[in-house]
């Protein structure tokens, strides 16, 4: 999907503007944010929401995350198991037509959800918008040094400095996953307030980062937009990802789990999610 920035304007115009209820902390976001060509009209109504906060603690959760300590084998338990095989059954036709489109077995993509989101049960419970921008401005130590672990309190220079330079790079990053989020919801006609996310941002039953909803979103139920808390639209999109990163009817194991890796960069995340499509399959 080819995107522009939304309604770009002069960035001239964007140095000196008011924008009545925009928390403080976001005031020199929003001015990066309409200097990159968004318009200042729509990315004050953004920011001077009410439900619109800075949350310190994003940040730290993002720097000293560790995927391979995550214990998946939760997901392998009988109840957990036996509810995906029912999620697959009700949406037999669904996930039947998009593996007959895309080919991922829909044992993977059932397991993904499964891992992912619960089935849809657990979507995130803070807004992508905040999550994103919180991220977004939390490249100064000093605002969530208070929330860091104890064990990042005593960090001599060396420390010091290559943490900050995570930080820069962890800030940038989130940067552009919120330009993609709020292009999202505007090509698609969604509310960016009602947007739930994970702990660092990622969306729907699906759970896309930004950027890979604008690069890898479907639109499988044609109704006009890329809705991925949609099951038609968020399962499609899964198998165009995974597609994408080249999975094929004869894959490899190994490759398997290469590809699976591509949608979490951890091994153990990647091998849970085969014995889970390989349980479902069996039941």
């Amino acid at each position: 999907m080819a995107v522009t920035c939304v309604h770009a304007q002069d960035p001239s115009k964007g140095e000196r503007f008011t924008c009545p209820g925009t928390p403080h902390i976001f005031h020199r976001l929003v001015k990066d944010l309409i200097r990159d060509g968004f318009s200042q009209t729509e990315i004050c109504k953004i920011f001077s929401h009410p439900a619109v906060r800075f949350n310190p603690k994003v940040m730290p959760r993002k720097v000293t995350h560790k995927e391979a300590s995550l214990h998946y084998d939760v997901f392998l338990e009988k109840d957990r198991l036996k509810r995906a095989r029912r999620y697959l059954d009700r949406n037999r036709e669904l996930f039947e037509r998009v593996e007959k489109k895309y080919g991922i077995p829909k044992e993977i993509k059932v397991a993904i959800l499964l891992v992912e989101t619960d089935l849809g049960r657990y979507l995130g419970s803070s807004l992508a918008l905040n999550t994103l921008a919180s991220m977004a401005i939390a490249s100064d130590l000093d605002k969530i040094k208070d929330y860091l672990p104890n064990s990042y309190k005593s960090l001599n220079k060396q420390q010091q400095a290559r943490l900050k330079k995570k930080l820069a790079a962890k800030s940038k990053w989130a940067y552009s996953e919120l330009k993609s989020l709020i292009i999202y919801s505007e090509l698609n006609g969604l509310d960016i307030h009602k947007i739930k996310g994970s702990i660092f941002g990622a969306i729907g039953l699906c759970q896309f980062m930004p950027s890979n909803a604008l690069r890898f979103g479907v639109d499988f139920n044609k109704d006009g937009k890329v809705d991925l808390f949609d099951p038609a639209d968020a399962v499609a999109s899964m198998a165009n990802y995974l597609r994408f990163y080249g999975w094929k009817s004869d894959i490899h194991p190994k490759t398997q789990i290469k590809v699976i890796k591509h949608y979490n960069h951890s091994t153990p995340y990647a091998r849970t999610v085969l014995k889970v499509a390989e349980k479902v399959k069996q039941i």
